[in-house]
């Protein structure tokens, strides 16, 4: 950065340094291994299947024999399809838990997708005031983990909102400004979500995290995180998003978490990441004319941005860079459905894994610890 940033934020207190060395000390401070995984239930209901090394597995037993070790899985309020609601969350999880993957949870807050252009309430607090719209935030987060931990599988991870940047529930919790109230009310909703998140753990570790989309952008992540941390939101680590072909290339993307690490010494999460394994396909003209140079839209070319972005989380200073989860790597096309992303899975038409399902479950070192 070219200007000296005030030096404030650097120094976060006895309490955060006490909950990040209980976090390491109950080994609550994991490095990630997997993806977002979830759209499985809507590609089974679409009778697709998934395969590893030519045999057809349950896609939770394949994560688990590639080496994975998480899944995130998104939650709905009220979607219309159904999938991704508090009942199918709870259904996921039973299966990750069942054979050992660790739980993160995305709450987007919304009835669909929220993304840095949309962040729609859930229809049912459409209406709310301020007051009770914080509370219907906190009631619903203690909700679907309280639900979680109540069924045995606490989540080790939840995320509060989904790429925030712009803010969430607009307009209530939407920034895009300097203005105090914008951030006072951005930092009401998030403690609201922390506060739930809290309680319906009962005590269970969870890490908090704040999830941005600002993979290769500095000077935006610098703009919200200098404006947000001064309300004192106690979140416990920065995730971001990170697509080559939208946030820059891969040495951008180095330069930006090094220095965010450094300069907030938080751990920092990719949450999301994808690369495509084919040109064939059609509509992602956009994607293809952005690759990474040298690193094709071929299984081998997938694998090998894979590896590069887990090699440039492994030396962030400090050790803090926390892991990757590839989003998306099981949203297939069937004959029955097709679907937008399958791309940029890490399943080929036939459900077959590719290899960066095993690159992804090697993790950040060779040994693949």
């Amino acid at each position: 950065m070219n200007l000296p940033r005030p030096v404030t934020h650097r120094f976060l207190g006895i309490g955060f340094v006490l909950a990040v060395t209980l976090q390491i000390a109950s080994g609550q401070v994991d490095v990630l291994r997997g993806g977002d995984v979830s759209e499985i239930p809507q590609v089974e209901a679409a009778h697709g299947r998934f395969l590893y090394q030519g045999k057809p597995l349950d896609p939770f037993v394949i994560m688990r024999r590639a080496g994975w070790n998480y899944v995130r899985l998104r939650v709905w309020n009220h979607p219309q399809d159904g999938f991704c609601d508090e009942l199918h969350t709870l259904a996921m999880a039973r299966r990750a838990k069942a054979v050992g993957l660790k739980i993160s949870i995305d709450f987007h807050y919304s009835d669909s997708w929220a993304d840095p252009g949309k962040q729609i309430k859930p229809a049912a607090w459409a209406h709310l005031d301020f007051s009770h719209l914080t509370e219907a935030v906190e009631a619903y987060t203690r909700q679907v983990i309280g639900a979680l931990v109540a069924q045995g599988t606490p989540p080790s991870m939840v995320q509060i909102g989904n790429e925030i940047g712009a803010g969430m529930l607009w307009p209530d919790g939407q920034v895009g400004t300097k203005d105090p109230q914008q951030w006072a009310h951005l930092a009401a909703l998030l403690k609201a979500g922390v506060d739930g998140a809290r309680e319906g753990a009962h005590g269970l570790p969870v890490i908090v995290m704040l999830h941005l989309q600002f993979g290769g952008d500095n000077a935006a992540a610098h703009w919200w995180l200098d404006h947000l941390l001064p309300y004192h939101v106690p979140f416990d680590a920065i995730g971001l998003s990170y697509y080559p072909f939208w946030h820059g290339h891969l040495d951008v993307f180095r330069a930006n978490i090094d220095e965010l690490a450094d300069y907030y010494h938080r751990n920092i999460y990719v949450v999301e990441t994808a690369y495509p394994w084919t040109a064939h396909h059609q509509g992602f003209s956009e994607i293809l004319s952005k690759l990474e140079p040298g690193l094709p839209a071929t299984p081998a070319g997938q694998a090998a941005f894979v590896a590069r972005v887990m090699t440039i989380i492994r030396e962030v200073p400090g050790g803090r860079g926390r892991g990757l989860l590839y989003w998306a790597p099981m949203w297939i096309s069937t004959p029955q459905q097709g679907v937008p992303w399958d791309t940029l899975a890490t399943f080929d038409d036939g459900g077959n894994a590719l290899p960066s399902v095993d690159v992804v479950g090697r993790g950040m070192t060779s040994s693949g610890h």
